[in-house]
């Protein structure tokens, strides 16, 4: 049984200070059980999709973390186990991303849930990249008590390095949302997503395709255009840290 899906929706963004922006925009992600089997599958029964070879979507194993020549389901529970303080972590690994689209690959974060044996999702791991700067960094959540997590890795100019990421995040079903709030002394941002799920099949890739033909493209104007924005209210703007450090 497929268990990989699509999961559509809208993504948000809002920030409240010091200067106030909101938008948000429809979206689909990928919800790929990181099986080698699974994927195979995917590759022999989806007209547009590949994990093989070049495709109009395809799974790169390249694009994602750890050391390509390792099952990405084996790099992130080690990723995870070593961000649980070498507790080992085991059990069946869920990508909910973007994938390359028409040859192009960029994703602004990936989340990696991770299911025990008695199908709960007990973990998160968000992999959070910058632009344009392409670093990428990893943050743990335990999905049981959801933690106040320090923000570590400098993404936006807009946000400053002092915050603490608050995450609200549902276990994984027909919906899915997730919200994380940027805090300083206030809330200063929130972003999330809410999405419904799909069955991963022809049509519904089709569909999804039409509407939106590249996320990607679609995810690298929004980041650039809404910047505009943001400079043209004056919001401040906060130099890399280790830009800081070489001045």
């Amino acid at each position: 049984m497929i268990e990989s899906a699509i999961y559509k929706g809208k993504v948000y963004h809002q920030r409240f200070m010091p200067t106030q922006h909101k938008f948000d925009y429809d979206i689909y992600l990928f919800w790929l059980k990181l099986e080698r089997g699974e994927l195979e599958t995917l590759s022999s029964t989806l007209k547009h999709f590949s994990a093989k070879k070049k495709a109009r979507v395809r799974f790169k194993r390249e694009d994602y973390l750890g050391d390509p020549s390792i099952p990405l389901n084996q790099a992130v529970l080690d990723r995870m186990s070593k961000l649980n303080g070498g507790t080992r972590l085991e059990g069946d690994v869920f990508m909910l991303g973007q994938l390359r689209m028409w040859g192009l690959y960029f994703s602004p974060v990936n989340f990696y849930y991770l299911r025990n044996k008695e199908g709960t999702f007990t973990h998160l791991l968000a992999e959070v990249s910058n632009t344009p700067w392409n670093e990428r960094h990893h943050y743990l959540v335990n999905l049981a008590t959801q933690d106040d997590t320090p923000k570590a890795f400098h993404v936006s100019p807009f946000n400053p390095m002092d915050m603490t990421y608050q995450w609200s995040i549902s276990q994984p079903s027909t919906r899915l949302s997730l919200a994380m709030d940027c805090v300083r002394e206030d809330k200063e941002f929130s972003a999330g997503i809410n999405l419904t799920k799909f069955t991963l099949d022809n049509a519904n890739l089709s569909t999804a395709l039409k509407r939106i033909p590249s996320m990607t493209l679609k995810t690298m104007a929004g980041i650039y255009w809404h910047a505009l924005k943001l400079l043209l209210k004056r919001t401040p703007l906060y130099t890399h840290p280790k830009k800081s450090q070489e001045q």
